[in-house]
């Protein structure tokens, strides 16, 4: 054996010494450790409280709270069919529209409501007109206003308060409420009139504001009760020329019409 083939060998036999002798340690877990969470709370709309918990520390979540209770829908302004319909339900009552304050022969009458019992009992102030008992004052004798009809000549005041004939250029027939109720204008003369509480008067206020021992018409006021009206529509009138003015059961009062 040559010198070279043997300080290989023996530099190979060192090698195998030297790997067997070394320890190569472990490599080190990447699994982390348990973590500890700080105590802190938080409070769940309900009023429960939920602490942090998890590797991050993430407060738990809320419980669901329960579902909110719905309220009844209230059936005020929901449509009816009239008086008596039980479908507004208790504490309720199916009441008529005033309407508009002119209504046509032609047109349909105004449509029901649900309202509350409160609402129902107070006076109706529909802006409408003459009880269908008035008689109104014409060249050729009174005439139920019922039976007016445009082109009729009707007394009434001109610019100068002076009584003259008109023609009627406009009439009305208004469907009025079950609970539409009318003022009861007596004088200290016996006249008297059945109107609604808007209805203009001569100087263009409404007839209930009126008061007892006030002077209209040249006589003392003795009575303006409200009543409860007894039919389903109220009625009016326009003359032409100067003024709105005509005599309704013989008290002077304006139109609504113009």
């Amino acid at each position: 054996m040559n010198h070279l083939s043997f300080s290989f060998l023996v530099l190979l036999l060192l090698g195998a010494g030297c790997f067997q002798g070394i320890s190569i340690p472990p490599t080190p877990s990447l699994e982390p450790g348990p973590v500890a969470c700080t105590m802190e709370a938080k409070q769940c709309p309900d009023g429960s409280y939920v602490s942090r918990t998890g590797p991050k520390c993430e407060f738990s979540a809320c419980p669901n709270p329960p579902p909110e209770p719905v309220p009844p829908l209230s059936p005020i302004n929901k449509t009816c069919h009239g008086p008596g319909d039980a479908g507004c339900g208790l504490g309720y009552q199916c009441i008529q529209d005033c309407g508009p304050p002119v209504i046509r022969v032609d047109e349909p009458p105004p449509s029901y409501h649900c309202q509350t019992d409160a609402f129902a009992k107070k006076p109706r102030m529909c802006p409408i007109c003459l009880a269908s008992n008035t008689f109104v004052a014409t060249p050729n004798g009174d005439v139920k206003v019922t039976d007016l009809k445009i082109g009729m000549p009707v007394w009434s005041l001109n610019a100068h308060g002076k009584k003259v004939p008109r023609t009627i250029i406009k009439v009305s027939q208004t469907p009025v409420s079950a609970s539409h109720k009318v003022v009861h204008l007596i004088l200290s003369d016996g006249r008297e009139v059945w109107v609604s509480p808007n209805h203009p008067i001569l100087n263009g206020h409404p007839i209930m504001s009126l008061h007892t021992g006030d002077i209209y018409d040249g006589a003392k006021i003795v009575s303006t009760d409200l009543v409860p009206y007894w039919d389903t529509a109220t009625y009016d009138l326009l003359p032409d020329g100067d003024t709105d003015a005509y005599w309704a059961n013989g008290i002077l009062l304006e139109s609504t019409l113009r």
